[in-house]
């Protein structure tokens, strides 16, 4: 057994000054010791010693007592600190040398001559030193400083007597004393150790509180970091989304005017390369709001069939422009999860479907299993070797094959990392099956719900709306668009041109509804941003359009938001969502969807009769109301 460490230096003195100061505390104990240890004395002694001596002897322990009392108040006024400690320990130390040499006295000056009575006085003398092993115990100085002057004269006392009962007597007390000592010696010693430890574990608590204290302060610095990095990439994001919302509709445009095949190559890699930023801006921006805590899944039924609808729409043609087939199976199930996320998920892995596939096509599909939805995301692509397939989830982790793996088409390898994280965060399992050179099948896993019957009809007719053709559907119409940004509203003027479309642009509604006003014509399809100037909502004009033009105008609402908020407002405002920056191509779908929903074919010769009947009943009123005043 290993002996114990020796303390250091400075929690000893700790401990030493722990000791005096609890001497310090204790004198009305010890004055109480001393009085009635005197008092017993003076009364078991009485006929031994003549009055005088005993006055005088009382008035000795009475004035050294009121000395250690006087000394008491003074340490207690002063409060001594550690390395003062050790003085005012010698001046106590020095008043229990003076009572033990009272008591000490006081055995010899009464010592009797009756073997009874001097049996009486070794237990008066010993049961005082042994009252006083409590009191005096604590310090070593007065522990030897009181009981060797009382207890010595006594034992000699007793030796002097000289026969040979005495002599043991002596004797026997001696070894008493050396086992009294000895004791008093462990007992600090042990008082000692527990003091050091005690400070010791001071120490260590306190260490531990600065430590806590300065993680809670770096895990509070951090938070603070996290949400002013979360405030960053929102204004970042709405930001920066502004100018590539408008490049990507202005390639766009670019690209269904250009006639020279030259000029087509040229726009088709500006597209490409436009895409490829875009894609690389939302991935970091994903992954940063994951990083921050800045998404809140938002759980409800999710109708597949749209959600696959609005998939095919915005990937459809970046299968086309690869060569490839993107194919979705009709499906009327429906799952518990956060649309947004959900959608986000599925559009993720779409995407590096056709990332890594060169020949083929990618199919989207269902399957039931066990009160669950298994979303099947299969490709004809490079496929994942084994040793890979964990990797694949991996931050800024890429895949090399050819030409997949090019500049463009490869991105930073964040897709499948945010795939994973999103739907970790949703509690969703994502697995993968994979054969390297024939394709991949990833697979999530989603809790299977019953689909309301108001979201059964609105997902027949998305559906129905995501099939019908492009090709003119939207020549003639009117389309207004509502954003505060003047480079989206002309960039969207210029694809809805090249779509046949006649547009009127605006960054306010009233300024909208002047021009409106001007051209004598209702709009057709309005398009607003979600985020307006000054406060206004793209969601809350389109009602006021509503309003003022007397019918329910059909809408789309497109925002650069992150968020899940985003989505909330505009599904509980029964509208689509488009996120910035939007695709060209399933600006296109939506927009025919939304007509086609709002107005089939035979009704709208009646719906914009009763339209244009409605604003002129809405006119009149008011030239009505403005001539009364």
């Amino acid at each position: 057994m290993y002996p114990p460490c020796s303390p250091s230096p400075e929690l000893l003195a700790r401990a030493r000054a722990d000791q005096v100061a609890t001497l310090y505390a204790h004198v009305h104990y010890t004055s109480l010791s001393m009085g009635l240890g005197a008092l017993i004395l003076t009364i078991a002694m009485w006929g031994e010693s003549t009055p005088a001596l005993a006055a005088l002897w009382w008035a000795l322990i009475g004035a050294n007592q009121l000395w250690r009392t006087l000394l008491a108040r003074a340490w207690a006024r002063m409060r001594p600190g550690v390395a003062a400690a050790p003085r005012w320990g010698t001046y106590w130390a020095a008043g229990s040398v003076v009572a033990g040499a009272l008591w000490g006295a006081a055995s010899i000056a009464t010592f009797p001559e009756s073997t009874a009575w001097q049996a009486l006085l070794i237990v008066c003398i010993f049961g005082v030193a042994m009252g006083g092993l409590y009191l005096t115990g604590v310090y070593k100085p007065s522990l030897y400083g009181f009981l060797l002057p009382a207890l010595i004269p006594l034992i000699v006392r007793v030796a002097v007597v000289g026969d040979q009962v005495h002599v043991f007597i002596a004797a026997v007390l001696a070894i008493v004393v050396v086992f009294v000592l000895g004791f008093g010696h462990r007992l600090n010693d042990v008082l000692t150790r527990s003091l050091v430890i005690r400070y010791e574990n001071v120490d260590l608590i306190a260490g531990l509180k600065e430590r806590n204290r300065a993680a809670l302060e770096a895990r509070e610095a951090a938070e603070s970091a996290n949400r002013a990095k979360s405030q960053l990439l929102a204004a970042a994001s709405h930001d920066l989304r502004q100018p590539l919302h408008a490049l990507g509709l202005y390639v766009a445009a670019l690209a269904a005017r250009a006639r020279n095949a030259d000029w087509r190559a040229l726009v088709a890699n500006v597209q490409s390369a436009a895409n490829a930023l875009e894609l690389q801006f939302g991935q970091l921006i994903d992954l940063s709001r994951l990083d921050a805590g800045a998404l809140t899944p938002e759980r409800s039924p999710v109708a597949l069939g749209a959600l696959f609808g609005r998939i095919a729409a915005e990937f459809a043609p970046q299968a086309e422009a690869r060569g490839l087939r993107l194919r979705t199976v009709a499906t009327s199930l429906a799952v518990d999860s956060d649309a947004g996320l959900l959608e986000r998920i599925v559009g993720n892995l779409v995407s590096n479907a056709i990332r890594y596939t060169r020949h083929g096509g990618v199919l989207v599909g269902v399957r039931r299993c066990r009160g669950q939805v298994a979303i099947d995301i299969v490709d004809t692509g490079v496929g994942i070797a084994p040793d890979q397939r964990e990797r694949v989830f991996e931050e800024f982790y890429r895949i090399g094959a050819g030409e997949a793996s090019s500049a463009t088409h490869r991105g930073m390898g964040l897709g499948l990392a945010i795939v994973r994280r999103f739907a970790g965060l949703l509690g969703h399992e994502i697995l993968l099956d994979s054969r390297p050179g024939s394709g991949s099948r990833f697979r999530v896993m989603v809790p299977r719900v019953a689909l309301p019957r108001r979201l059964r009809r609105d997902d027949a007719q998305r559906t129905i709306g995501v099939a019908r053709s492009r090709d003119g559907a939207l020549a003639g119409n009117l389309v207004a668009v509502v954003d505060d940004d003047p480079a989206a509203v002309d960039a969207m003027s210029a694809l809805f041109e090249t779509w046949g479309a006649a547009v009127i642009g605006a960054g306010t509604l009233e300024t909208l509804i002047a021009s409106l006003g001007a051209l004598e014509r209702y709009p057709d399809l309005v398009v607003a941003d979600l985020r307006l100037a000054d406060g206004d909502s793209g969601i809350r004009a389109v009602r006021r359009l509503r309003d003022e033009l007397g019918y329910p105008v059909p809408a789309l609402i497109v925002s650069g938001d992150t968020g899940t908020s985003a989505d909330r407002e505009t599904r509980a405002a029964g509208l689509t969502l488009l996120r910035k920056p939007v695709v060209a191509a399933a600006l296109e779908t939506a927009a025919i969807a939304t007509l086609a929903r709002a107005a089939p074919a035979d009704l709208t010769g009646p719906i914009r009769a009763a339209a244009a009947s409605s604003r002129a009943t809405h006119r009149h009123a008011r030239a009505g109301s403005g001539s009364a005043s």
